[in-house]
């Protein structure tokens, strides 16, 4: 059994969601090539708190990043 979903936002949110998306979709490309770098070249072990470091100290540096919604990371 599933729930469905719909969404009809007004214009302004439609431009806010969009974003949102397009930069949640950045960080998850980010993250999936840091992996299948750090696989490739067995260099050291990449885990989520690595990562979820990375993306703090990401948020710290460019602004843009710091404006989407807060995550749980480490």
């Amino acid at each position: 059994m599933s729930i469905g979903q719909r969404l009809y936002p007004n214009p302004e949110n439609e431009v806010t969601l969009v974003r949102h998306c397009s930069d949640s979709r950045f960080v998850y490309d980010l993250g999936l090539e840091q992996r299948n770098f750090w696989r490739k070249q067995s260099a050291q072990k990449i885990t989520y708190i690595t990562q979820a470091r990375e993306l703090v100290q990401a948020r710290k540096s460019f602004s843009w990043l710091a404006e989407g919604p807060e995550g749980s990371a480490a």
